[in-house]
């Protein structure tokens, strides 16, 4: 196609391009193992702070009688916790990432904004294909609505975030607790997210640059989590083919300028508007997926953490 972009630094913020000139090409399809693969870039578990308590708990497995627990990790205030819970979805692209890739972030939630936070562990592809990482953050989901001790009881809120693949899963949790009649969501918060396993938008197509999310990655990662069965697509696994989006809890959604996942969520920001669904959509000029990460102290991504903030509080303080 012409018009490709497979060079994005001169369309990047003054403060980004720099740094996103000297990234390396990471190559998916040259991965032979993949838990040494995940080992290389595993983040350090934080420790509890001064006023933020850490406990991992295994969930019970959905559906009912899977063999699978799945992992919880919890952040609450040593001063209590709170009647409202954020679950977090960590990001990697169904093939990485960790549950403890956002400790700080989700320590700081709990400073921040004072709720309770969940992270939740999923099963990663290529090991473990689509449904195993819905399932397992739905069992995370369900576990909050249970209301164990460890949160304080039954939240009188809870919102459900995530970065990248997990504002998928996200997306995803919205539709599952709405289908299947679990806990009610006060809120949906997709990052970046990925929503749409046909790549057929106009972004998907023209920015293409090697060094961060390009084509060629999300076509393999998407391969490798659904498989290569000839079958119709869930709307549990690409959360754009859902046709009926009435009833859904409120959105906001945080897109970068330069990522090729833009339009699949500006386009689904879109069809929440005419669902009657209330939706927000922030759209950050001169960034790149996964720009927070690579410049964190640039003044757009600072800003980027602020709205994410501001989302999270928003959703915590409707009365209603």
């Amino acid at each position: 196609m012409s018009g490709v972009i497979t060079d994005l630094t001169p369309y990047l913020d003054t403060e980004i391009a720099p740094l996103f000139e000297k990234l390396p090409v990471v190559d998916y399809a040259t991965v032979t193992d993949w838990e040494a693969a995940r080992a290389i870039r595993r983040v350090e578990p934080q420790e509890d702070s001064e006023t933020v308590a850490i406990n991992n708990v295994y969930v019970p497995g959905y559906p009912e009688g899977e063999e699978h627990s799945p992992l919880a990790r919890t952040y609450t205030s040593k001063s209590g916790p709170s009647e409202n819970t954020l679950l977090w979805i960590h990001g990697g692209g169904f093939i990485g990432g960790h549950i403890n890739d956002n400790d700080v972030i989700c320590m700081n939630f709990v400073d921040t904004v004072g709720c309770n936070v969940v992270a939740a562990s999923y099963r990663l592809a290529p090991e473990h294909k689509y449904p195993a990482a819905p399932n397992d953050c739905y069992a995370a989901l369900c576990w909050i609505g249970s209301g164990p001790e460890v949160l304080g009881g039954k939240p009188k809120r809870i919102a459900v975030a995530g970065g990248s693949a997990g504002g998928c899963l996200a997306a995803v949790m919205a539709l599952m607790a709405r289908d299947l009649e679990g806990p009610k969501l006060c809120q949906q918060i997709l990052v970046f997210p990925v929503l749409d396993d046909r790549l057929e938008t106009h972004s998907s197509q023209v920015i293409d640059d090697p060094r961060t999310w390009s084509r060629t990655k999300s076509l393999f990662s998407w391969q490798a989590y659904l498989g290569n069965d000839d079958v119709e697509v869930s709307p549990y696994a690409a959360p754009a083919r859902a046709t009926d989006l009435t009833g859904l809890p409120a959105a906001s959604i945080f897109v970068e300028e330069m990522d090729l996942l833009r339009d699949e969520a500006v386009e689904f920001a879109t069809r929440l508007t005419r669902s009657n669904v209330r939706t927000g959509l922030t759209v950050y000029p001169g960034t790149h997926h996964g720009h927070t990460g690579l410049a964190p102290k640039s003044r757009v991504s600072l800003q980027t953490g602020r709205d994410i903030l501001a989302a999270i509080e928003n959703a915590f303080a409707v009365t209603a």
